[in-house]
């Protein structure tokens, strides 16, 4: 009697055996969502089918992953060209113009839009490069002591000429002592000029440019009234492509206040977003260190966020 249960019970579990083999290989030929039953529940099968259930939903997982990271893939595609395709198409079209003007005047003024398109493409290329690089985790990026402030008023003043052209100064409260930062210049430079070009797009009346001196942490608050009609969604300010304005009629890659998160990232800081009603501020945040101080990320000295590549 006992050699009978014996067999039936075999017979039973390789039964089960096979049935979560033919259940895995209809999940894997059909890419189906279904997990693994069993009605025999001996501490090997049920163990078992934990396992194969737990693989399943990591597979799962990493499927969705990859799906969302090839909807972003597209999604970077189209905004990239259209990005370069409009600027492309206006340099192709002054070029025209100026081969087919007789007047020398004429010929000149198509020849200097052409170029200024060519030095946008050449800005939405730089970007687009420098945002690549800066989501890799192993980028390296050498973090000193640096006097922020300094950087901060030589950001401000190499856009002074756009300052004087909006018919706007800004408005400063800032130290007059250094405050030293863990940093890298050329990053934090790029910081400031991405934030101050992003006044100069979507910005009007002046640029205010404050700080907030704490024991660990130096935060500084650019504010801007927005231009009437602007929308902005400060949750989404930092994505990747965000651009205010639907119409993308706007010489801007998207890009510039990512690779802001980015590179405040890099430094061990962080920036934020507010808007209220018409106001709008960025707040980046570095963390304070003592002067000779030196703070490394990264396996070799690297300058990052030239502009210049």
């Amino acid at each position: 009697m006992l050699l009978i249960l014996q067999t039936v019970y075999m017979l039973h579990y390789k039964s089960q055996i096979r049935n979560i083999g033919n259940q895995l290989s209809f999940i894997l030929e059909h890419h189906s969502f279904k997990f693994i039953s069993t009605q025999l529940k001996p501490v090997e099968i049920g163990s078992l089918v934990r396992e194969c259930n737990a693989l399943l939903d990591r597979q799962r997982e990493v499927d969705q992953q990859f799906s969302r990271k090839n909807e972003q893939i597209n999604a970077t595609i189209t905004s990239l060209s259209h990005d370069i395709r409009t600027p492309l198409t206006s340099l192709d079209g002054y070029l025209q113009l100026a081969l087919r003007t007789e007047a020398q005047p004429d010929k000149d003024r198509y020849v200097t839009l052409a170029q200024s398109r060519i030095q946008q493409i050449i800005k939405l290329v730089d970007e687009l490069f420098l945002y690549t690089k800066l989501q890799n985790p192993e980028y390296p990026i050498e973090l000193n002591s640096l006097d922020i402030m300094d950087v901060l008023k030589r950001s401000l003043f190499t856009s002074i000429d756009d300052f004087n052209q909006c018919g706007h100064e800004p408005e400063l409260q800032l130290p007059e002592l250094p405050i030293p930062v863990i940093g890298e210049p050329n990053a934090a430079e790029r910081v400031f000029t991405n934030i101050i070009s992003n006044y100069f797009i979507h910005g009007q009346g002046p640029l205010s440019v404050t700080y907030v001196d704490s024991q660990d942490t130096l935060c500084i608050r650019f504010t801007n009234q927005l231009k009437a009609g602007s929308r902005v969604d400060a949750g989404q300010i930092f994505t990747r492509f965000y651009k205010e304005d639907p119409s993308r009629t706007r010489h801007s890659s998207g890009l510039g206040l990512s690779i802001v998160q980015a590179l405040m990232g890099k430094m061990n800081g962080h920036t934020e977003a507010e808007c209220t009603g018409d106001t709008f501020s960025i707040i980046t945040a570095f963390k304070k260190t003592a002067e000779g101080e030196t703070h490394t990320n990264g396996r070799e000295r690297k300058r990052t966020a030239d502009s210049n590549h």
